[in-house]
């Protein structure tokens, strides 16, 4: 799987996100005062200015927004898993994710493709938030 980092991000607002992910869930922070969801963690809603909130688990799905394939290796680590696709995910509670799509280097998304969370353990420090196409139930 594509990824250079194998320790957690060095920013304690996010902690929860990540230690949550090892776990196989996915948090965010919600706020208190009018319910938006964010991620990056920050201090401050960005939507009312409130500075209350709480951990909330997400659903883990959305719908791919935007994606870019890179033909190009920025890291000597990953110049064996080109090409790699980063999809931009809308997750359902109203966040914006940025990662890749399925469980290889190389995916062919569309834009409105539904997606679900899934969780991949790169080191024993951190798990990434990665997206699988959503598969529907048959009916």
């Amino acid at each position: 799987m594509i990824s250079t980092q194998t320790t957690v991000p060095n920013d304690p607002k996010s902690k929860p996100h990540w230690d949550a992910a090892i776990k196989g869930i996915l948090l965010a922070q919600r706020c208190l005062d009018c319910g938006k969801y964010r991620f990056p963690a920050t201090w401050q809603c960005a939507h009312c200015h409130g500075r209350d909130a709480e951990w909330a688990t997400l659903s883990g799905q959305g719908r791919v927004e935007s994606f870019c394939t890179f033909h190009k290796a920025y890291w000597p680590s990953i110049k064996g898993q080109l090409p790699y696709t980063v999809v931009q995910v809308m997750l359902d509670e109203g966040i914006r994710y940025m990662s890749s799509l399925s469980g290889h280097a190389y995916a062919k998304p569309e834009i409105g493709q539904r997606v679900k969370a899934w969780f991949d353990p790169v080191s024993a420090e951190l798990t990434l938030v990665r997206f699988a196409p959503l598969v529907p139930e048959p009916s």
